[in-house]
């Protein structure tokens, strides 16, 4: 049964800010996913967004900041997405493909030159993975109660053990090498491991089913 859930994770479109700040924010996303986080720098960003440095700084103090701000703003964008999924009034068999559309759709505004430059990030920025980690887990954690005060999710397996299996599995498609392996293609990737998680080697059932 196809899902029937919505699952579209939204860009940030920043309107809800001052123009100039909005400007800077788009613009990088633009740049961060051209050409990469290490390769753009705060000039570029002003040249290309027609702010001056003094209007960049009056906002953030470096671009890093632009990162996490607009890291943040898709983290919000894909929890709401998320918790309106387990919301839904559907089985859980439906909330499970509605996560893994969910997924395909986040990843999908992500270009490989701009995953690959954060996975050669410093530290900082590993810093803010891991807050994205830590908040998926949370999430997956209320996902995985629910399918057991459902009955769907069997009582007798541990919380703690499947989110240690989603915690390896989602550390590992993030990889380098996981990434070569399928040719950058996320969106395949992304699916094959959700479908993976929540169905085993079977795979999800077919429509027909």
């Amino acid at each position: 049964m196809p899902h029937r859930i919505p699952t579209d994770v939204h860009l940030p479109d920043f309107k809800d800010r001052p123009q100039k700040e909005g400007d800077i924010l788009r613009t990088a996303e633009h740049l961060f996913m051209q050409f990469g986080y290490n390769r753009v720098t705060v000039e570029e960003i002003c040249r290309e967004a027609n702010v001056s440095k003094v209007t960049f700084y009056k906002y953030f103090p470096n671009k890093f900041a632009v990162l996490e701000d607009y890291m943040d703003a898709r983290l919000d964008l894909g929890m709401q997405t998320f918790d309106r999924i387990r919301a839904a009034d559907a089985s859980l068999q439906e909330k499970m493909q509605a996560l893994v559309a969910m997924k395909e759709s986040a990843v999908s505004h992500f270009t490989p030159v701009f995953m690959h430059s954060l996975m050669a990030a410093d530290e900082a920025i590993v810093s803010l993975m891991s807050r994205w980690t830590d908040m998926s887990m949370q999430a997956m954690r209320q996902f995985f109660v629910d399918g057991q005060i459902s009955d769907e999710i069997h009582p007798d397996y541990s919380v703690d053990f499947l989110l240690h299996v989603w915690m390896v599995m989602a550390a590992d498609a993030r990889s380098e090498g996981m990434m070569a392996m399928y040719d950058d293609d996320m969106v395949k990737l992304s699916r094959d491991f959700m479908n993976f998680l929540f169905y085993g080697t079977t795979g999800p059932p077919r429509e027909s089913d």
